[in-house]
This record gives structure tokens, C-alpha cells and sequence, in this order.
């Protein structure tokens, strides 16, 4: 038997599968687009599906399911050997060493991504290895650089190869979906053909837009606005994957909820506990599920979480924590560390120069200099929700 679990989707320009934070004990998937409507956004955990972000707006990063390869090999992203990461508990006398291609597959997903402002910290994808706790996200667990990130995910940011000429505007090239200079972030490219359908083009306000249409039917948006404000379902009936698409000018856009993943319509504004509903549609993972309430519990530094039905696993110990419950929470810890240190005292941040980035370690900081992971800089921003800086390696 398996359970679901999602959450709300963000202004993101970027197409790709994307996971929360694990806020309330949960990971959570959901499919977004790259067209000329703006969403919103929680940080607390709910759902989230296939749609698009205006250009212009904040976004945040895309994440992604395991797929077929696909799309151009990525510039930058690989710095060569990992550097030694020993680094010190919060005690600021006991060493450990840090998993060194976790660190690397953590920078990896929110550097390469085109958009910035991730879902999930680099500090939480690390201290909960949550690229492991899930199939959909297991494919960028060994990558060493952006060409593997984007042969998982299918997105990446277009680089001069693509986006460096004054004739290399927004377009397809195939199945290829390629956006120049018309979102804030980073100019970007979709693998429609690995996401689930063809390229197609949009325009909106005069801008020209890139994205994957999808062949399900005219009648699929039939009577419905031009807008990605509201989504819906098309299912694969077991057969095919889910889709999860919004309708433009009668067509289809979006992508595939993958094979990890169902399409539900689920709750709107009024709350989770609400009745599902049409034009709300998000994507979720399959996981397994569990019985008799919210919970967590330690064995070997595995976390065992049920959270809403849902269950999942946290293996502190394969990123050299130990597991620690305070207040139901799971928390994997570095030496001499508490769950006051990973929620408040640590805190993602750049250095002044831009140079390097500070992130945190099962609650203790650890200092990475960018350009050993092909990067140029460290960008930083604030999540409005929670208030907390985060921050990456960025080109």
C-alpha cells in the first residue's frame, strides 16, 4: 500500500521536478513550467504540479525524478577530486568527515538548476541525504557535474551554446525547449521529449515563451482561461504517466508527473483538509505508508518518520550524523550539536566576497569555496515564509 505526499507550488520560471523542505517531516515533489504566469507559494509542505513562472519573477529551483538522459551536456559544475571536507561539531573540538559526494550532488541541484531560491536548502538535502530517501530523487546522487544533474532532471541552464549569440533567441531545436533572456534567473532549457511531450512555443505580452506541449486531446482545455495559475490532471491510467499541464490558447503545456508520481487534484486555498479541487492539481510521490499517528524513531541513525500517512527514512549515519529525536522531530546531528543548531543558530550564507558558501552540516557550518565546484560566485536570498537565508553556488 502506498501514501502520497506533496506540496504548494512557488513562482519558478523553471521546468523540472521539484521537493521540499522537509518542514513537516515529509518530502515532497511537484512538476513546474516555464510560462508567462506567476504562482505563489508556502514553505510548509503541501503540494505541487506541473506550471510556470512570468518572467521577471523570484523563483525557485527545480528538482527532479529519475527520467530517461536527455538534453545538452552543462557547463561548469565540476570542479574535479573533492577537497577534504573534515569538518568540526558544535562543540568546536570533536572532527568528523563529511560525505564529500553528497556535499558535491547537494551544490549540484541548486547550482545547476536555471532558477534560484531552492525549495529544499543545500543544508537540509545534505544533513538528511533526502536524495536518498526517495527512487525519485536517487538520480543525482552520484553526479559530478551539471552535464549529470540535467541527464537527470532534464533542465539546465542554456549557456553560451546555446544562449550566446544575438540569433540564439528562445526557441526549440527538436524536442528541445530553450529560453533566452526572458526570465530573471538564468536562461534555461527543458528536455521535452525526457519530461513527457514535444517543444512548443507561447508568447505573452509580447514576450515568446519556450515549453513542453503535451499531445492529450483539444478537448483537454476546452472552455478553460489561458493561464498556469490553475493545472489539471490527465492520467496515464497505469499505463503511461501522469501528466500535470495548465492550458494556453487551447493547448496543453506541462509535463510528466513521472513514474514515481501520481496527479491528484487536491485541496485549494481553504486549507489541506479541504475537498479536492478542479484546476488545483499537484503531483506526489508514491511512498510507503504508515499507521497510528505522526512519529519518529531512531535505529542505527536511521530516522523513521511517519508524517500524514506517509512514511519515510533518514540515513544520518550515511552522511556521518547520528540521529537525535527532540520534540518529535528527526534531526540528524553533527558531534556536540542540538535541533536548536540545525533550525536557528546555523544559518546558510555567503562570504563578503561572493567566494564561497556557508552551509549547514547537521546543524555545524561547513565552508565550501565555489570555484572548487566549477561555480563562479555565492548568491544568497531569504525565503519570505520562514524568514531563513539560504544560499548556493551559482554561475
Amino acid at each position: 500500500m502506498t501514501t502520497r505526499a506533496a506540496r504548494k507550488l512557488a513562482a519558478n520560471p523553471s521546468r523540472a521536478l521539484r521537493f521540499a523542505s522537509l518542514a513537516v517531516l515529509g518530502l515532497f515533489v511537484s512538476l513546474v513550467g516555464c510560462g508567462p504566469d506567476a504562482l505563489s507559494e508556502d514553505e510548509s509542505g503541501s503540494a505541487g504540479a506541473a506550471a510556470a513562472g512570468r518572467a521577471g519573477q523570484d523563483g525557485n529551483s527545480g528538482e527532479g525524478g529519475e527520467r530517461s538522459d536527455g538534453g545538452p551536456g552543462g557547463e561548469g559544475g565540476d570542479g574535479g577530486s573533492d577537497h577534504s571536507l573534515a569538518i568540526v561539531g558544535c562543540d568546536g573540538e570533536t572532527p568528523f568527515e563529511a560525505n564529500a559526494q553528497i556535499v558535491r550532488s547537494c551544490l549540484l541541484r541548486a547550482g545547476c538548476n536555471p532558477t534560484f531560491a531552492p525549495v529544499r536548502t543545500i543544508s537540509t538535502c545534505v544533513t538528511f541525504n533526502t536524495q536518498a530517501s526517495l527512487a525519485g530523487e536517487a538520480c543525482n546522487l552520484t553526479s559530478a557535474s551539471c552535464a549529470d544533474f540535467e541527464a537527470c532532471e532534464h533542465v539546465g541552464v542554456a549557456h553560451e551554446d546555446l544562449c550566446g549569440t544575438q540569433t540564439s533567441g528562445t526557441r526549440c531545436e527538436g524536442d528541445l525547449a530553450i529560453n533566452c533572456g526572458n526570465n530573471a534567473d538564468s536562461d534555461s532549457f527543458y528536455d521535452c521529449a525526457a519530461l513527457g511531450g514535444t517543444c512548443g512555443t507561447l508568447t505573452s505580452q509580447d514576450v515568446l515563451y519556450a515549453d513542453c506541449q503535451l499531445d492529450i486531446g483539444t478537448d483537454s482545455c476546452a472552455g478553460l482561461p489561458s493561464t498556469d495559475a490553475t493545472h489539471y490532471c490527465h492520467s496515464g491510467g497505469g499505463k503511461a504517466d501522469d501528466l500535470r499541464y495548465y492550458c494556453w490558447e487551447g493547448q496543453a503545456f506541462g509535463a510528466s508527473c513521472s513514474e514515481f508520481a501520481s496527479c491528484i487534484d487536491t485541496a485549494g486555498e481553504g486549507g489541506a483538509g479541504g475537498a479536492p479541487e478542479l484546476g488545483n492539481a499537484n503531483c506526489f510521490f508514491h511512498t510507503d505508508s504508515c499507521q497510528g499517528g505522526d512519529a519518529v524513531s531512531c535505529n542505527a541513525d536511521v530516522a523513521t518518520v511517519c508524517s500524514g500517512g506517509s512514511q519515510f527514512e533518514y540515513n544520518c549515519g550515511s552522511v556521518g550524523l547520528s540521529c537525535s529525536i527532540t520534540g518529535q522531530k528527526e534531526h540528524c546531528l553533527a558531534p556536540g550539536c542540538n535541533a536548536a543548531d540545525v533550525d536557528f543558530v546555523c544559518q546558510e550564507r555567503c562570504s563578503d566576497d561572493g567566494s564561497s558558501l556557508t552551509f549547514c552540516y547537521g546543524g555545524a557550518p561547513l565552508t565550501v569555496d565555489c570555484a572548487d565546484y566549477g561555480f563562479t560566485h555565492c548568491a544568497s536570498g531569504m525565503d519570505a515564509d520562514s524568514g531563513r537565508t539560504f544560499a548556493a553556488c551559482r554561475f
